[in-house]
């Protein structure tokens, strides 16, 4: 080992001594291991490399290592070997339908397109979802169906009281859901998928995450009763931001990646949709006597709804997180 490989290894070690006594328990030998063998296997300038990406990672670490020995009295699941980035394809594939849905949002607010035909453009949105879903359902549920997954549900249930062409649709919405099922089942004649399915949520619960965050990409696309004169240039940009914390979540090879993508892109759309809604008067429009409103009381309303999402989005890691801990004192 070359001087400067046992001088960055101390260096390492010494570091790893900055976080929670639990997780250097549990953690610290294998990071030690993964890097040491990771600077010895570089040359001196490639382990310079490697060695500053630990520093640069090392605060968003310390703070994920700490919130979770705070808040939730575990450590944070390494289970990396269950995490893999999709390739291109695959996060395009993953994408697709919050690009769909953005689309399809934007074309019930053109002019002189009615509001109906939005609702025709939604339900072919829910056609690719069940497409999706049935196509990844018998694929063994990779990561980019899971959007489909979510897609499928949450249009199911926006349009569950929602008349569409004409037709008060009802539960009859769920039909073509129940018949993707059926043929999936019919195709692979196996439960097999359905197991893999819970097996690899069990592995990693962000899959879980990816198929919920759908619910956050139709919160943050649809502006509903909203007429702001700049309307659809600000549907784009909540469609773009959302689509693109999808790509860099299906692109992600770790739990951090991932957690910052769907929470960061979820923090610009609602900046997004309060500009929107901050800059129209739509008190005005509704015919509704104003408000007086107060900038921090807007802020710290935005900071509520933001936290609710983020458990609603990580309510599978907090489950992971206490099971892992009770089996650690049962064992």
């Amino acid at each position: 080992m070359s001087v400067w490989a046992h001088l960055t290894t101390r260096i390492y070690r010494a570091l790893l001594a900055l976080y929670p006594p639990e997780f250097r328990a549990e953690f610290g030998y294998e990071m030690q291991s993964v890097f040491n063998e990771a600077i010895c296997d570089r040359s001196g300038r490639q382990s310079m490399v490697q060695f500053l990406r630990e520093l640069c990672d090392l605060p968003s670490s310390l703070l994920e290592a700490y919130a979770a020995d705070r808040l939730l009295g575990g450590t944070i699941s390494m289970n990396e070997e269950s995490i893999s980035p999709s390739t291109r394809w695959q996060a395009f594939l993953g994408t697709l339908p919050f690009l769909a849905f953005g689309v399809s949002s934007m074309i019930g607010k053109v002019d002189p397109i009615s509001n109906l035909r939005g609702h025709d453009a939604e339900m072919v949105v829910y056609a690719l979802a069940l497409a999706g879903l049935l196509i990844g359902w018998i694929r063994g549920f990779p990561l980019w169906s899971y959007s489909y997954l979510g897609w499928a549900f949450v249009l199911a249930w926006a349009n569950t009281n929602m008349r569409i062409s004409g037709t008060d649709w009802g539960y009859r919405i769920w039909i073509p859901f129940g018949v993707a099922v059926l043929i999936a089942l019919l195709w692979t004649r196996s439960l097999q998928p359905i197991k893999g399915f819970f097996r690899d949520i069990w592995k990693d619960w962000t899959r879980l995450s990816l198929a919920m965050y759908a619910l956050c990409g139709w919160v943050s696309m649809i502006y509903d009763e909203n007429h702001h004169p700049y309307l659809l240039a600000f549907m784009l940009a909540s469609t773009l931001v959302t689509a693109g914390a999808a790509w860099f979540f299906l692109r992600s090879s770790s739990i951090r990646g991932r957690i910052l993508a769907i929470v960061g892109g979820f923090m610009i759309a609602i900046i997004i949709d309060s500009i929107c809604y901050a800059t129209w008067d739509w008190y005005e429009y509704h015919g509704i006597p104003k408000q007086t409103a107060i900038w921090y009381q807007q802020v710290w309303n935005r900071i509520v709804i933001l936290f609710y999402w983020v458990i609603f989005l990580f309510w599978p890691f907090i489950v992971e997180s206490i099971g892992r801990k009770t089996t650690r004192r049962t064992g």
